[in-house]
């Protein structure tokens, strides 16, 4: 008996964080946005047509990632806030935890099909709050952070 792979399978478009399936023949992805495709049985896809010569209700795959790089500094009373931090301090620029180094200029796409969607963001929907420019303010580096500045906040 001679069954026709291409029948059955069809490349999905985009890109998938994490690929699935089961004894019963179902077969998922997870997209790096967090969206949830499924093994269509060839019933085609984004770039792909289906099955039908009508592409109704086939929706093209894109695919979003975010990365996040924070500018950190300092304040000095005699000369304002500054991007020269103590030996202690995390990067000026740096990841989440300030323990890794990053710069705009080094970041790298994911590969070479992806590209880039738009310019660099301040993210205004920060958890704690920001300032009108973006800022977020603590008392020191590990503490809590907030987006309004108190006479304390270095």
């Amino acid at each position: 008996m001679y069954i026709d792979s291409h029948r059955f399978w069809r490349q999905m478009g985009g890109h998938q964080r994490r690929v699935e399936s089961c004894s019963a023949g179902v077969t998922w992805g997870i997209g790096y946005d967090g969206t949830a495709w499924v093994y269509t049985g060839g019933w085609g896809g984004a770039f792909l047509k289906g099955l039908e010569t009508s592409n109704t209700g086939i929706h093209s795959m894109s695919d979003t990632h975010k990365y996040y790089i924070y500018e950190n500094q300092r304040w000095n009373p005699l000369s304002g806030y500054t991007s020269t931090g103590l030996p202690t301090d995390r990067h000026m620029w740096s990841d989440a935890t300030g323990r890794h180094k990053r710069s705009k200029e080094h970041t790298k796409l994911l590969s070479m099909h992806w590209q880039w969607i738009s310019d660099w963001l301040v993210d205004f929907s920060t958890p704690g709050g920001v300032d009108r420019e973006g800022w977020q303010y603590a008392v020191d580096f590990p503490a809590s952070y907030h987006g309004k500045k108190q006479f304390t906040d270095y």
